[in-house]
């Protein structure tokens, strides 16, 4: 054939990540959990993409070859370090992604510079994605002022005061309500804020206190309530609610991981025809098709957790954590704590301050379970880049990666 002259050329040699890796005394883990502890506000794929830069800017690297090889072999460490590694994973995705393109696009004031411009370059342009990541959120609370405050097009008023429901502890949603309270352009209500816990605890955590507390100052009134007294509130409201979530990733398909019962909220939501948003960064978008919403798609992800602990028959303490049958226990909480929307901080309900000390303390400290809540559960996320359906997350990664 006349083809059997043309030589093929060779296969690149895939990167062994363990033997190419230049040695390095860097503490990839260490260095994430201590931006983790010291500030608040960052998210994990932020805070792994700074330990990643971090990483960079401390090795004396002289080669791509050596700079991708260092970046994969710490970027599965700090992976299989973590509990819940899909958050942390769409940051080092999306770094490792970056710094590929930026050495074939290099700007031409690059083209012919040594390896060391070129390293300071990318960590210099990486510093600054991150900062600008810290604008995502002010830029989703502006984008969700109209689903969470009802305006009158006549009149370019508010019309009325709707009811938000939220779970779990999101940043992002909290943004979004201290912003739509601000920007109400009038001097009426605009919104209460149901805010859901779940139903195996019996206090708020303190940033869920904190949020709480803040809303108040601001003139909004909230209601706590456990999640097993949802569809009761729901039915209890006179006006259509919504619920706004957050969500620590999202899935290709369109699903969010989140708190464990999201995915609860959401199916109450729609029984009850209730529309559910997720307020969302789009750095948060993770390259991962789940099959279904079981343990066994968060299990190929990477995820830890064992949310089926049985008792041992043979200790006496098999009941100790469903009280006397009578719905006392650990769930008993008084009928009218969970409607009453008086404008208080959840530091202001008796019964939460009864249940504080240092076990707590440890409570709040662990990290919470997750799970998978499916797209068709969710009317549509809203992101710093504007609002998208579920269907526009694969769209939006293939326009990343491809």
């Amino acid at each position: 054939m006349a083809t059997s002259s043309i030589s093929a050329s060779p296969a690149p040699r895939p990167i062994n990540a363990e033997a190419d890796s230049p040695s390095t005394e860097f503490d990839i883990i260490a260095t994430y959990n201590d931006l983790i502890r010291n500030d608040p506000t960052i998210t994990p794929p932020i805070a792994a993409i700074e330990s990643l830069i971090n990483l960079l800017a401390s090795s004396p690297l002289t080669t791509i070859s050596e700079t991708l090889a260092l970046l994969s072999t710490h970027s599965r460490k700090l992976l299989a370090s973590q509990r819940n590694p899909i958050p942390l994973s769409a940051g080092t995705d999306l770094f490792q992604r970056y710094l590929i393109s930026s050495f074939q696009q290099r700007p031409s004031s690059l083209a012919n510079s040594d390896f060391s411009t070129l390293r300071h370059h990318i960590i210099t342009q990486s510093s600054l994605f991150v900062k600008n990541a810290g604008t995502a959120r002010s830029k989703i609370a502006q984008h969700a002022l109209p689903f969470t405050i009802k305006r009158d097009a006549s009149a370019g008023t508010s019309s009325g005061t709707t009811t938000i429901v939220t779970f779990g502890c999101s940043r992002v949603v909290h943004a979004v309500l201290a912003h739509a309270a601000e920007h109400s352009p009038s001097q009426t209500r605009p919104f209460d804020v149901i805010c859901v816990t779940p139903a195996a605890a019996s206090w708020l955590s303190s940033l869920q206190e904190t949020s709480l507390a803040k809303l108040a100052a601001l003139g909004i009134r909230t209601a706590t309530i456990p999640l097993h007294g949802l569809a009761y509130a729901l039915s209890s409201l006179s006006t259509a609610p919504q619920v706004l979530l957050g969500a620590s990733a999202v899935l290709e398909n369109g699903a969010i991981v989140s708190d464990l019962g999201s995915r609860t909220v959401g199916l109450i939501a729609h029984a009850f025809n209730v529309p559910l948003h997720v307020c969302v960064e789009s750095y948060k978008f993770v390259r991962n098709f789940p099959l279904g919403c079981g343990p066994g798609d968060l299990t190929r992800m990477g995820v830890k957790q064992d949310v089926l602990k049985f008792s041992d028959p043979t200790s006496g303490d098999a009941a100790s954590d469903f009280g006397d049958g009578d719905g006392g226990g650990v769930h008993e909480r008084r009928g009218d704590d969970y409607f009453a929307s008086e404008g208080k901080s959840a530091s202001a309900i008796p019964e939460i301050e009864e249940r504080g000390g240092p076990e707590r303390e440890t409570q709040d400290e662990e990290e919470p379970m997750i799970e998978i809540t499916p797209p068709e559960l969710i009317s549509a996320l809203i992101t710093e880049n504007g609002i998208m359906t579920t269907n526009a997350v694969s769209e939006e990664l293939i326009k990343l990666w491809f």
